[in-house]
């Protein structure tokens, strides 16, 4: 089983001057005042992964995702803040002492070795667990050595010529368990070059669970892959964390990954966590314009409203009057301005009235199962994205009357961009 990994106000600055000079709180801004002149990569990050809780970090590239996972691993050094991995605080820890293993997104194989080396080595060097009452007596310490020493040299001849200490036995065992979970027990005497790129990434990931961590810590394992090896790799990996149960943070700017791989999602953007929610709660109630904007494809509408109190939105296009469920929220807003926003698939071909869109079609795109158009609508600067079903015939060139679901739609506060929510 896993470990729970807790992230304390952590911050990071890649500047050799950056140094936090005052405690950062969870309060505190990071600005001059709390750090000496530097770039902020991380700033105030604050979340808890419970045990064996399979949690991403999705963002744009840039937002520091990757940054944070190396963090974890020890690989970067904090600037400020503590990690924790269980119940162990490991700032200070060099990374082959946290029980944690990385995946990266080159498949970073031994090229000289075959998979069953691959995924051995990291065995093979790992201390021997001792008991704490036991002291060896020195002879026995060298018959060890000597014993893993032949059994090193010999691994290359014949089974019936290869000598196996204890050793070597309990590698072999994990070895050949690891990869029977991977179903890659046919591969296990070929080289990385004689693999595809998903049985590469099988081996890179039986390299990481046969060493049975605490954590796993994955950046963006499946960004090699074709499409369809991607869909594949991406049920396995889930498949067999829930069979593990390992604490996994999975890093990825993939937000398909993302909903359908996590059990929470940590939105990142500036290097900030935006939100951290279950898949549909992002999708359903996002905390800001950027992680509405960020989940969902194709992204949110914007569109710049006057709100008047008990429930009318007006735009120089249309007005609109919102369910009752929204006048408390919005009361503090009459005769302001606050932004609506209306996912592509919240709006549906409608008749010529003044709650209705008149827009123009700019961009068709037939997937089979579904249509996106791309519209403009006069006053609006940037264009509109719908999704229709696949059957309606549209047309470049031809002008829509768009219907909005009101019971489908998101306000946000104009100058913050937070999102306002019904009781």
């Amino acid at each position: 089983m896993g470990s729970s990994v807790v992230l304390e106000n952590i911050y990071k600055s890649f500047s050799s001057q950056g140094v936090v000079t005052a405690e950062l709180t969870e309060e505190a801004e990071v600005d001059s005042t709390t750090r000496s002149p530097g770039s902020p990569v991380l700033r105030r990050i604050n979340v808890t992964v419970q045990d064996g809780e399979f949690m991403v970090l999705v963002g744009p590239s840039g937002c520091g995702k990757s940054t944070l996972l190396r963090v974890i691993a020890g690989l970067e050094e904090l600037t400020a803040g503590n990690i924790w991995v269980g119940d162990r605080l490991v700032n200070d820890l060099p990374p082959k002492a946290r029980d944690i293993a990385m995946v990266f997104q080159s498949y970073a194989l031994y090229p000289h070795l075959t998979v069953y080396d691959n995924i051995a080595f990291g065995l093979r060097r790992a201390p021997e667990p001792r008991s704490p009452e036991a002291t060896p007596a020195l002879k026995s310490g060298i018959q060890e050595r000597a014993a893993d020493l032949l059994a090193a040299l010999t691994r290359k001849l014949p089974k019936r010529w290869r000598y196996s200490s204890a050793r070597e036995t309990a590698v072999d065992e994990r070895v050949r368990t690891v990869a029977q979970l991977l179903q890659i027990e046919t591969l296990l005497h070929r080289l990385p070059k004689q693999l595809s790129g998903g049985q590469k990434q099988r081996v890179a990931l039986g390299r990481a669970m046969a060493r049975n961590p605490q954590v796993f810590l994955m950046d963006e394992p499946l960004s090699n892959l074709d499409a369809k090896l991607r869909a594949e790799t991406r049920s396995q990996i889930v498949k067999l964390q829930r069979q593990l149960g390992i604490t996994t943070i999975y890093v990825t700017h993939d937000q398909v990954e993302a909903m359908t791989m996590g059990d929470r999602i940590a939105v990142m953007n500036g290097g900030r966590i935006q939100q951290v929610a279950p898949p549909l709660e992002l999708y359903n109630r996002p905390a800001n314009r950027f992680v509405a904007e960020f989940i969902g494809s194709p992204p949110m509408n914007f569109l710049t409203v006057e709100f008047k109190a008990p429930l009318l939105v007006t735009h120089p296009q249309f007005r609109l009057t919102l369910p009752e469920s929204w006048a408390k929220a919005l009361q503090s807003y009459d005769g302001r301005s606050l932004l609506l926003g209306i996912r592509p698939e919240h709006l549906s071909i409608g008749a010529p009235a003044p709650k209705n869109l008149r827009v123009q079609v700019e961009r068709v795109e037939a997937l089979g199962n579904e249509t996106d158009l791309t519209v403009s609508l006069e006053g609006e600067s940037s264009a509109l994205q719908v999704r229709v079903a696949p059957d309606l015939p549209v047309k470049l060139g031809e002008e829509l009357w768009l219907s909005i679901a009101p019971d489908k739609v998101h306000c946000f506060d104009l100058e913050t961009g937070i999102a306002l929510f019904v009781d």
